[in-house]
């Protein structure tokens, strides 16, 4: 705790030394527009740098914008030197026009950067790079130029970006809550359908660009998610030749992963892919679970878990340039995976006199598993009039399934005289098509964007329990826990959104309307009253930016959170019999309004980014559970049963010293109030939550690097209760070699001081009080490596506009039949 202190002492010591320094007066500027020399289309990204004539070092620093497009302001009058640099092209230097009274705003038209096949000097270009930056309506953390990305896997680098968190079990967070979704270079993908943190675990950091976190997402996104959206920018397309990276590592525990990535380009076709798999067992854990009431008495339940989980992820895409101005693109993702777990409990029951009514073993085999294919296809053209004016047709089709098996047997202790042993299967099948027409027309700085678009989805689960007969010795149905739910979901949505420039400053409105039909039967029961809902979401985006590259934004939007199959499937998932869990097919759709005030402040690599954010839901989903003392079960499922509101304060800083010497905060302040009506009865609780992650890091001689990391996550508050804080720290050893840096060693460590780690929560409600505390191994030791391979020469083509199905508040990561059971 102390070093965490200490650290963050530093980060706001550094940033009031940046703040307190005397304001560079008001002078000259510079703007101008980056291009690829031979296709003359915009690159995005590029670090432009200003220092004097006879120096490298940067005076001011940005990026070209993804038009190409860049602008400094506040330079002294005087004689400087432009220099710009982007990997896969030639460094390209030139002498300014000086600056001079009469001539203090210096408009350079458009830059050209020819490619090149030979790396440009990364140590150079990554000491002026920022980390962070920040746009009208998100924030970019630049995975690229990180130099942890060698060692860590993409959910540990998730940590370190702005607005994001992981809690106890590395479920990821955006701004405190887990209504959000991720997209894949700006697109929706199967691969994060069911549990992102296990895609993310088992991809190396090195795979990933940057990272963008989209708080208050414009009206092109479908309008799903109080917490916004987190976009992944993979690696750069393929490229004339080809490239690519082996990566691949093992840990204590038994786990291994690997991935390879390829691209590769002849004339106008290419292609880029990505196949990755991991292993991952869990060593035994411990949990301890007790009920207590004035009916029954006490249960008590200690039990002991294993796992074992397998994935596997693909994905893929094919582009071919029928001409300089039509695109044509198809793409793939594929993920399966499985899992096996054995849970070992001890039951017991005690009546209110004490004496104990029943005692009995539950042994669980459980084996579940998932997977998904989906197909894409794109079609974009390019206007001749300008290179940013678009169009663009899209057409998506995939399918998923969900599948959960579980034994369970029974063993007596005393007492016990139910069923010796069930068995039961959840099966989950979805088919979605997506229909989508996208239109860009700039005008000037300015930019108008419209578009249209239908989802369709067809879902089931069909489920059944069987009790074991010991006189027949086979095993019955349960006809009271056996049906099929079919589910149909049509989606029709249209936008539109308009940018708008003002020397430095930037607004984002944008309106959108969307339409969804519903219909939802039971094949015993028959059809379910549900409801159909029109929605207009507006939204609005203020920005402006201030000398020393500086800027403020403020924002409203709202957003919708449309329950997803998780929290539909009314099976009931009874693998603990005495607290069971099921989805609720009759729940509707809540709208969330989301302001936000954010500040940023940029000064070469070093930076400080800060968020105010306050999000509140008037008929909020939330999880409850009730006890029944007549069967003595407590059952979790969900309702639109009251209001949610969250004031949260977002911190996020970096800064490089020495040269060699990385630092970094982030870290969140949560005041949360929530209240509903759980069985007639008003409940209300609030309380502050937070979360912190920083790290230090090192380079020394040789490309050796050390870095070290202290985390906190704060307790969370519940409807009817609250869990534990937990801290975790770690570090890691790594080395680059051969020629260009292409290979890389590492070695991790985290929980180095503690083996394990405790997760605790504690829910009441009118007639009953539970305590759960799982006990879990924390302490990992790995082993990484990586090898790229490969020369680059020139971008391939990829259309700007494609899907985001991002509409479905997403389910974590339990089996698709709802609650979340003890």
């Amino acid at each position: 705790m102390k070093q965490t202190i200490l650290l963050a002492l530093c980060l706001f010591a550094h940033a009031l030394a940046f703040a307190q320094a005397p304001a560079t007066p008001t002078g000259g500027s510079l703007k101008g527009i980056v291009a690829d020399s031979t296709s003359n289309s915009p690159i995005g990204y590029v670090t432009v740098i200003v220092s004097l004539p006879d120096k490298d070092e940067p005076l001011k620093s940005t990026f070209s914008q993804d038009n190409g497009s860049f602008e400094i302001n506040g330079l002294p009058l005087g004689k400087y030197k432009l220099i710009l640099s982007f990997v896969g092209y030639k460094p390209y230097k030139m002498d300014l026009p000086e600056l001079t009274a009469s001539n203090a705003s210096v408009n350079l038209g458009t830059l050209k950067l020819a490619g090149s096949s030979k790396q440009l000097q990364e140590v150079e270009v990554t000491t002026e790079q920022m980390l962070i930056t920040q746009d009208v309506d998100k924030i970019g953390y630049n995975v690229a130029i990180d130099p942890e990305a060698k060692t860590m896997t993409a959910l540990d680098m998730m940590r370190k970006v702005p607005m994001l968190s992981l809690d106890t079990e590395d479920n990821i967070k955006l701004n405190g809550s887990s209504s959000y979704r991720v997209l894949v270079n700006g697109k929706n993908s199967t691969l994060f359908a069911r549990s992102p943190k296990d895609v993310l675990r088992s991809m190396p950091a090195s795979t990933i660009k940057r990272i963008e976190v989209i708080t208050d997402p414009p009206a092109k996104y479908d309008a799903e998610g109080v917490g916004g959206i987190i976009n992944i920018i993979t690696t750069d397309a393929p490229q004339n030749g080809y490239n690519g990276s082996v990566s691949g590592g093992v840990g204590n525990i038994g786990n291994q992963y690997g991935s390879v990535n390829l691209t590769a380009k002849t004339g106008k076709l290419g292609f880029s892919g990505y196949l990755g798999g991991s292993h991952w067992p869990s060593p035994a854990s411990n949990s301890d679970y007790r009920r207590s009431d004035q009916t029954t008495g006490t249960l008590l339940q200690l039990g002991t878990e294993t796992s074992e989980g397998y994935y596997t992820y693909s994905s893929g895409e094919l582009s071919y340039e029928i001409d300089t101005l039509n695109l044509i693109a198809v793409k793939y993702d594929y993920n399966i995976g499985t899992n096996e777990s054995r849970f070992r409990q001890r039951v017991t029951e005690t009546g209110l006199n004490g004496n104990v009514r029943r005692d009995f073993n539950r042994n669980n085999n459980n084996d579940s598993g998932w997977g998904g294919l989906e197909a894409s296809l794109d079609y974009q053209h390019t206007f001749k009039r300008n290179k940013s004016q678009l169009f663009t047709l899209s057409y998506k089709i995939g399918d998923g399934r969900n599948d959960s098996e579980s034994d369970i047997a029974f063993e007596n202790i005393q007492g016990y005289n139910g069923t010796p042993g069930t068995r039961t299967q959840n099966a989950g099948i979805s088919v979605e098509q997506t229909y989508q027409a996208d239109y860009v027309h700039p005008f000037k700085k300015h930019s108008l964007e419209v578009g249209a678009k239908s989802i369709l989805r067809d879902i089931e689960s069909d489920y059944f329990y069987r009790d074991y007969n010991p006189e027949t010795e086979t095993y019955v149905e349960v006809p009271s826990l056996t049906n099929r739910f079919d589910y149909n979901q049509n989606i029709y949505a249209a936008y539109t959104s308009v940018s708008l420039r003002y020397d430095k400053w930037g607004v984002r409105l944008g309106t959108r309307l969307e339409q969804t039909s519903v219909d939802a039967n039971f094949q015993d029961a028959g059809t379910v009253e549900t409801p159909d809902y029109f929605n207009l979401i507006p939204s609005v985006s203020v920005n402006r930016t201030f000398k020393n590259m500086s800027s403020l934004k403020v924002s409203y939007t709202q957003r919708i959170e449309r329950p997803s199959l998780y929290y539909l499937n009314p099976y009931v998932d009874r693998t603990n019999e005495k607290s069971i869990s099921f989805g609720n097919p009759k729940l509707e759709a809540a709208t969330s309004h989301v302001l936000s005030l954010a500040h940023s402040f940029f000064k070469g690599s070093n930076s400080i980014n800060s968020t105010l954010t306050h999000a509140f839901t008037n008929n909020a989903i939330q999880n409850y559970t009730l006890f029944n003392p007549a069967d003595s079960v407590t059952s979790t499922t969900y309702g639109n049963i009251g209001k949610n509101a969250t004031t949260t304060l977002s911190l996020n800083g970096n800064a490089t010293l020495f040269k060699n010497l990385s630092m970094s905060l982030n870290g969140s302040l949560s005041y949360n109030q929530l209240s509903g009506n759980i069985a007639g009865r008003d409940l209300k609780n609030s309380g502050v939550s937070g979360y912190m992650y920083s790290y230090l890091s090192y380079k020394f001689e040789k490309n050796w690097r050390v870095s070290t990391n202290l985390g906190y996550y704060g307790p969370r508050v519940l409807l009817q209760g609250k869990s534990n804080a937990q801290f975790w720290n770690g570090m890691s050893v790594s080395k680059s070699f051969l020629k260009d840096e292409k290979a890389s060693f590492s070695l991790s460590l985290q929980s180095p001081f503690a083996r394990t780690r405790n997760y605790a929560r504690s829910i009441s409600g009118a007639n009953f009080n539970e305590e759960s505390d799982y006990v879990y191994v924390a302490r990992r030791i790995n082993i990484g490596f990586s090898y790229k391979f490969g020369k680059l020469k020139e971008d391939i083509k990829r259309t700007k506009r494609g899907i985001k199905n991002d509409d479905l508040k997403g389910g974590g990561d339990s089996n698709s039949g709802g609650g979340n059971g003890n």
